[in-house]
């Protein structure tokens, strides 16, 4: 509770838009966690086996049909070191980031956020999705890409205005510019000589999405949380919301909602809309079994029961997960999200790790035309101030790249559109914060590539680095 809660809050909240709704998801997270860690098998993705939980709670408070229409969003966390034109420059700043998110989709506004702002890695993501970590990291990567094309087409449309389709285009979609704009705006970036000279490649996605508002946690909440984990007279409830929170895979990770087939209801008969489909079922049952009786009568019948099975061989329901999971209404940023349909699945967990490596959709799949390259760092080991650059080539095709890496470095113009046979390079450098040293890891899409750097912060840096 008190390592994780504030993070997790933030990202309930950014979901669910409502600051009663994101604390009763997270109480009911935190008390399904309590009940149902000993399930868990990889002791150290706890953090993102707790956002996962999370996610799944506030899914069903999204699906619920008696979810109340009114919300009151919570109040965000305060500032105090910011007087009025800082704080006027983070308004400003936060517009920008809005109109680049814009042209993102739901799943990946929520996806970068989850790494951007929350920390998560690739195998997190994965886990708190639904989805298989290469899928995760084919995921990030893309939506990194297309979030760089985005901030540089705001930054076109805010200070490009000499060029007059930039100008017709930002005028004529207004400010947050809609999906539609900056999609003409990158594409216009692509052909435009002078737009694309004056690229501003600095833009730094990770350090911008920091001024989105973070939502300040009820201060009752940890108090309810405590009460329901330990005393005995809401046991009842404790155990309510541990049935609710299943079923668990066999790593121990809760399915998705999204990823599984809504429950029937209470009523007796079933739902009433699966009536006419269980009596078409019945019926093909029915007309199959009496042609077989026909069938097994039959001379031709006689020969073939040595060869063959003796009945009609049925293929087993595809059971394996959608690539893409129902978005939330409301992703990480107030903004229109594209909301796929969701492919019933089996509740059932399975022995392998079904859930976590599913089989792609084939619709879904995006052919890749060119391989990405990945050379080795031009550095050792990286002290306050210092930066080194990695190349990176496209082989048989063009090739849309991107490129993160894991605190104390950053990465700028890690990412675009390599054609083939050309090259580009990823520029890390380190921001000490506090002394230490260590490694950490750059990690390059497509492809999952990476390239660990180690890094340095003295106790005593010179005046002006770091």
């Amino acid at each position: 509770m008190d390592r994780y809660a504030a993070r997790l809050y933030d990202y309930s909240h950014a979901l669910l838009r409502d600051q009663e709704q994101a604390a009763g998801a997270l109480h009911d997270a935190l008390i399904a966690a309590y009940a149902h860690v000993s399930l868990l098998r990889e002791p150290d993705r706890f953090r993102g086996w707790l956002y996962a939980l999370v996610r799944n709670e506030c899914m069903r408070r999204l699906r619920d049909p008696n979810r109340p229409a009114e919300r009151r969003e919570a109040p965000e966390v305060e500032d105090g070191f910011l007087d009025e034109a800082e704080q006027g420059q983070r308004r400003e700043t936060r517009q920008f980031v809005h109109g680049a998110l814009s042209s993102l989709r739901g799943r990946e506004r929520e996806a970068l956020d989850l790494m951007l702002r929350h920390g998560l890695d690739v195998v997190e993501i994965g886990g708190v999705l639904g989805i298989s970590a290469e899928a995760a990291t084919d995921l990030t990567g893309e939506a990194r890409v297309r979030l760089d094309e985005a901030l540089a087409a705001a930054s076109i449309a805010r200070d490009g205005r000499d060029c007059p389709s930039v100008a017709a285009l930002a005028d004529d979609g207004g400010w947050p510019m809609p999906p539609q704009t900056v999609r003409k705006l990158v594409h216009h970036m692509e052909t435009c000589p002078t737009c694309i000279a004056r690229r501003d490649r600095t833009l730094s996605a990770p350090r911008l999405l920091q001024v989105l508002p973070v939502a300040m946690m009820p201060t009752d909440l940890r108090g309810r949380a405590m009460a329901t984990a330990t005393d005995p007279a809401l046991a009842g409830d404790l155990a309510a919301i541990a049935r609710r929170a299943e079923p668990f895979d066999a790593w121990g990770w809760p399915v998705a909602v999204d990823m599984v087939a809504a429950a029937p209801s209470s009523g007796r008969g079933g739902p009433r809309a699966l009536w006419p489909i269980l009596a078409a079922v019945a019926a093909i049952v029915v007309v199959v079994a009496s042609a077989y009786y026909v069938m097994s009568d039959s001379p031709q019948s006689s020969h073939s029961a040595h060869g063959a099975p003796s009945g009609p061989v049925v293929s087993p329901p595809d059971s394996s997960l959608p690539t893409e999971s129902e978005e939330p209404s409301e992703s990480p940023t107030p903004t229109e999200s594209d909301t796929p349909t969701p492919t019933p699945t089996s509740a059932t967990p399975t022995p392998t790790r079904t859930r976590r490596t599913p089989t792609p959709t084939p619709t879904r799949t995006r052919p890749r035309n060119g391989t990405l390259v990945v050379g080795s760092p031009s550095c050792g080991v990286l002290g306050p101030g210092d930066s080194c650059s990695i190349p990176v080539s496209a082989s048989g095709g063009t090739v849309r790249w991107s490129a993160s890496a894991g605190a104390p470095l950053s990465v700028t113009g890690g990412g675009g559109r390599i054609p083939s046979g050309e090259s580009r390079s990823a520029s890390v450098s380190l921001t000490c914060g506090q002394p230490g040293s260590g490694s950490a890891t750059v990690t390059f899409s497509p492809g999952g590539a990476t390239r660990a750097i180690n890094w340095q912060c003295p106790e005593n840096p010179e005046p002006g680095n770091g």
